[in-house]
């Protein structure tokens, strides 16, 4: 067989490539050994890497060469590792291909700035990053968002995934929020991040204040939402899975950055709503016994409500927070525990632009009837205004705290306003009247008659058990009150049954919650035992007190006392009553009542 010779060309190649083969072959054994790999490292960090990256220690990891190990790297202002892992790809200059196929870092931090252009020199843009790094391991590191606004870290406690395919797994917490994603990014450029997102927290505004828009505080929740991210929007669709406080909530939120205030757009429900938890989004204290989920914030409120001695609470809204969101919000509960006055449903629809809130609708249903309101809150400016208007349509006295006393359903109109930045001081401001009416209702009698002061037929209902009281058929019932500037005059309050004519006079204080009501009840019958003078209500809203002693009543005992001292049955000529009362004009009262048009 013949010998066969290659060119003189293609030896000098041929052993030119065994030589550079043989040398590379030289250094990576090198590299396994520190102190050449580290000034070597250092000095590729200076020509390739960020500005002023460091390592204190580096070296190749025997057998598998292409896997160098690093401690303590250094790039200042950029990012931070106590120790980490780095697989070269040695043929990352190629298109389409990352230096370092996988990254693995711990203990430390990462600086990513989002609003700078590429060409701005101080740091590494997301870009920057997925170019030289394909697949990411990280382990207990910071990352440090950039924003002209601010910076917003969050510390991950594990993350990996590819930069390049976009698939990403990250567990990490930020001011009380703890978030895992299981997603992917767009893998063109990352510029759109999507997947399952679980979150958890004390208090869901401490997220919206990390995504960069406003919420109200809430309980503490644990959400499970499907993200949509980008620099633009966020967009989120709550499974019904997701709890706020003992509530659930599920539906859509989105997000919409621009050059502007932040635009959201809600279209959210719950199953099933415990009515603290939606109380507290209007500052109102709520239950935080051991059944209840709350916040320490809740309960230092709560506590703070109870020991003020106040019916309305002391809650102020800062109105400050608006300015960092516009948009418009729906809500519907379609069944409603714990609730005041026995709420069973809510609707609510609100728009926010600027510091002004507008609700077109605020909707509560009851078992029977509901109310439907209006409410603008003006907070541009100071202190705020508020307005609001409403119907109340077919709602059982039951709902509006009066039983036992009447029972049947009631209509009514409201129309208010009040200046102030919190509730009290609201309510000391407030001006406008709120009529409630019905025309098919029932007096409890033994009201009526201890209205009267009828101790005779009184005597004869106390024995009534109450699955078996006696009520009186009203041919009208309207209450009307008067507000201005925080006190309120009764118009007055009148219940007309066939046996007596019940009426409510007086005025309630606002600013101090006091009262000084009069009930008086005209009988329409003859009837012995009665006794002259008012039933006072007077007091605090959180503690009434009631009182049947009046000066007419002691008068009417001293005369008692003198005629019986002439014989013992004229004493009792001054307890006859002779039933003189007429009815009552319940055409015009309830045309007053209804005049508080909204």
């Amino acid at each position: 067989m013949p010998d066969i010779h290659l060119p003189r060309s293609v030896e000098i190649v041929f052993d030119i490539a065994c030589a550079l083969l043989v040398a590379f072959a030289i250094a990576l054994i090198l590299m396994v050994f520190p102190a050449i790999a580290t000034p070597v490292t250092n000095w590729s960090l200076k020509h390739w890497g960020p500005e002023n990256a460091s390592v204190s220690r580096a070296h190749l990891r025997f057998p598998a060469v292409n896997e160098m190990t690093l401690e303590n790297f250094q790039a200042p202002g950029t990012a931070e590792a106590e120790s980490g892992e780095l697989r070269v790809n040695f043929f990352g200059f190629l298109p389409g291909l990352s230096w370092v196929s996988r990254a693995e870092a711990r203990n430390g931090y990462i600086v990513v700035r989002m609003d700078e252009p590429e060409d701005d020199k101080k740091g590494m843009t997301l870009k920057d990053w997925r170019a030289l790094i394909d697949e990411v391991r990280a382990k207990d590191i910071e990352v440090r968002f950039v924003r002209d606004e601010g910076t917003e870290p969050i510390m991950v406690q594990t993350a990996k995934g590819s930069l390049r395919s976009g698939d990403l797994s990250v567990t990490a917490n930020s001011s009380g929020v703890d978030l895992d994603f299981e997603g992917r990014a767009r893998p063109s450029d990352l510029s759109v991040l999507s997947g399952k997102l679980k979150l958890s927290g004390d208090n869901f505004a401490d997220f919206a204040d990390l995504a960069g828009f406003a919420s109200p505080d809430t309980p503490p929740y644990d959400a499970v939402a499907y993200l949509t991210f980008s620099s633009q929007q966020i967009a989120l669709d709550f499974a019904p899975e997701t709890r706020i406080g003992d509530s659930d909530l599920s539906g859509p939120l989105k997000i919409t950055f621009g050059e502007g205030t932040p635009l959201l757009e809600a279209d959210l429900q719950s199953a099933n709503l415990d009515f603290d938890d939606l109380g507290v989004l209007f500052g109102i204290p709520v239950g935080t016994g051991d059944n209840e989920t709350a916040n320490n914030v809740q309960k230092k409120s709560r506590e703070a409500y109870d020991a003020s001695g106040r019916l309305i609470p002391n809650a102020v809204i800062d109105f400050t927070r608006l300015d960092a969101v516009d948009g418009h919000v729906l809500y519907h509960a379609n069944r409603v525990t714990n609730a005041i006055f026995d709420i069973r449903g809510i609707k609510l629809e609100f728009n926010i632009e600027g510091r002004v809130v507008r609700a077109p609708t605020l909707q509560l249903d009851f078992e029977e009837g509901g109310l439907v309101s209006y409410v603008t809150l003006d907070g541009s400016q100071s202190p705020a205004k508020t307005d609001a208007q409403g119907e109340l349509t077919n709602v059982p006295f039951s709902n509006l705290s009066l039983t036992p006393y009447v029972r049947g359903n009631a209509n009514g109109r409201f129309q208010i306003e009040a200046t102030g930045n919190g509730f009290q001081q609201a309510a000391a401001t407030l001006d406008g009247r709120v009529s409630v009416w019905s025309e098919k209702a029932e007096l409890w009698a033994l009201a009526a008659e201890g209205a009267a002061l009828d101790i005779g037929e009184a005597l004869t209902l106390l024995g009534e058990s109450p699955g078996d009281r006696t009520y009186t058929p009203a041919r009208c019932v309207a209450l009307s009150i008067r507000f201005d500037q925080g006190i309120g005059k009764v118009d007055p309050a009148i219940v007309d049954t066939a046996d007596s004519l019940v009426i409510v006079d007086g005025k309630v204080n606002m600013k101090h919650e006091t009262m000084d009501l009069k009930v008086r009840s005209e009988a329409k019958d003859a009837s012995f035992g009665s006794l002259i003078g008012n039933v006072s209500i007077m007091g605090t809203f959180r503690n009434p007190q009631i009182s049947a002693l009046s000066g007419e009543t002691i008068l009417q005992l001293g005369i008692s006392a003198l005629l019986g001292s002439v014989s013992g049955g004229l004493a009792a000529l001054p307890f006859i009553e002779p039933g003189m009362a007429k009815d009552a004009p319940c055409g015009a009262i309830m045309a007053r009542a209804k005049s508080a048009q909204p």
